[in-house]
């Protein structure tokens, strides 16, 4: 897929004012008087194009990635198939759909029978998630890329980009349709990754193009306009730092490959009996196939601290939070950690927003949150897991993300509380094995320096305090 390129701006500048009424004049020659009943009709051409514009650009900003409300209202079930007089088979060829799609990641080519295969499957086997999620990838592949529209007029490509978004949001609807209904596997996370990464660059595209031509308007409508546009480039840009951390399923799909945790998906009684049996002190014992608890388990987070970061998914991952039960602490803890994660994707979303009322009050949701996990679930405990220790490194991130939103005494009691949880997680309390450990002190050294900074800047920073950044080794 083509990134979307930075178009020049193709709108006027300015707008002139429109001309007081004046009073009739039959002393006007009739051309004249036909100019002027022109240059009214021009006049209200131009209103009706501003009022197209502005409805243009609101309806781009209502299809943001940046909610569940992307997918719409509709109920995200697949369609039963229709009855038939014998029992139906399983869909047979999803391992040799699977081999050509690994083609395509190579070269990006695949078999056109296939292709149309699929799209004739589905009709038969409309409830088979995997066969949807096939079927999206082929709709991503069939998108033109940069190589085709080299040579095409600025008009061109931007009406090309227009149906590159909409096909891009085609695949991911249809993927995520198939998540909602058992099709949660790595193999078709990997993808949806992929092709969600190109549809927030083309959207980010999308935006650009649009803001180059409403920049300089001197409309108050269109200027209003222009800086919600603004927000929304600079939140797009940090949905899309998600590229940043994929390595955690990097490493799991190289771990993976060749097992059936790879492509077979998770079921909710697959999950919900993992759940039981490490909650049973058993996590050794056989769930589905070669699948044990402890890993299924394992595989199953590492995809969900994943997906927890992407907001259109946030009702898919607390949904899948619901089949595994509370009654274990440590699986508590690890779904309490999923649930930090998305408070934690919300804030850093609407950091990118002038609105800095909402900012304030969904940090502070945040920081109840990790205060909350802290004091009824770690607090004076020995720490020997990560997701023991994640509160106290979220909570700390907060306070720092936090500066200039909080008045100064309300701020300084959140630094006062944030060295209290680094002195925790780095001392006697912090039983992590080796290197582990290791790391999470270091991280934590991070964290007072930048506290430290904090507490300088602002001028609390005294003996009476503590030592300077400067004097700490």
């Amino acid at each position: 897929m083509a990134k979307v390129e930075k178009i020049d701006k193709w709108l006027d500048s300015s707008e002139k004012e429109s001309p007081k009424p004046v009073a009739k004049d039959y002393s006007i020659p009739r051309s004249k008087k036909i100019g002027k009943t022109a240059t009214k009709q021009n006049k209200k051409s131009t209103f009706v194009t501003s009022n197209e514009l502005i409805n243009k650009i609101q309806t781009l900003l209502k299809e943001s990635p940046d909610t569940p409300e992307f997918f719409g209202k509709r109920k995200l079930t697949l369609k039963a198939p229709k009855r038939k007089l014998f029992r139906r088979k399983n869909y047979p060829d999803l391992t040799s759909l699977r081999v050509d799609l690994n083609k395509l990641s190579v070269n990006g080519k695949v078999d056109i029978h296939n292709r149309q295969k699929v799209r004739n499957d589905l009709k038969n086997y409309p409830d088979v998630p995997d066969l949807h999620v096939i079927n999206a990838i082929y709709t991503y592949q069939d998108i033109p890329k940069q190589n085709e529209k080299m040579i095409m007029s600025t008009l061109s490509q931007n009406k090309l980009n227009e149906h590159q978004l909409s096909q891009l949001k085609r695949a991911i609807n249809q993927i995520v349709l198939a998540f909602h209904n058992g099709g949660l596997n790595v193999f078709n996370v990997n993808w949806f990754i992929k092709i969600y990464l190109e549809h927030l660059n083309a959207y980010k595209g999308r935006l650009t193009y649009e803001y180059n031509g409403i920049q300089n308007r001197r409309d108050k409508v269109l200027m209003e306009l222009a800086q919600r546009v603004k927000d929304k480039q600079s939140e797009i840009i940090n949905l899309m730092s998600i590229k940043d951390k994929l390595g955690g399923i990097t490493r799991l799909t190289r771990r993976l490959n060749g097992t059936s945790y790879l492509s077979d998906s998770f079921s909710p009684l697959e999950i919900r009996k993992a759940a039981i049996a490490v909650q049973n002190g058993d996590p050794t014992k056989t769930i589905v196939k070669d699948r044990t608890a402890a890993k299924t388990i394992f595989v199953l987070m590492t995809l969900l601290f994943l997906l927890a970061k992407i907001p259109i998914l946030k009702d898919l991952v607390e949904d899948i939070l619901k089949t595994i039960p509370d009654d274990d602490r440590g699986l508590l803890l690890r779904k309490r950690m999923v649930l930090t994660i998305i408070l934690m994707a919300e804030f850093e979303r609407l950091l990118s927003s002038s609105n800095k009322d909402l900012v304030r009050e969904n940090g502070d949701k945040l920081y109840a949150y990790c205060l909350n996990t802290i004091n009824d679930y770690t607090r004076g405990k020995y720490l020997k897991e990560q997701y023991e220790i994640d509160p106290y490194l979220k909570a700390t991130w907060l306070i720092i993300a936090s500066n200039g939103f909080h008045s100064k005494q309300k701020y300084k009691e959140m630094l006062a509380q944030g060295y209290t949880f680094m002195q925790t997680i780095s001392g006697e309390q912090n039983h992590l094995k080796e290197p582990h450990r290791e790391t999470i002190i270091e991280i934590a050294s991070r964290y007072i320096y930048q506290l430290d900074s904090i507490m300088d800047l602002h001028g609390w920073l005294s003996e009476k305090d503590g030592e300077s950044w400067r004097k700490r080794d």
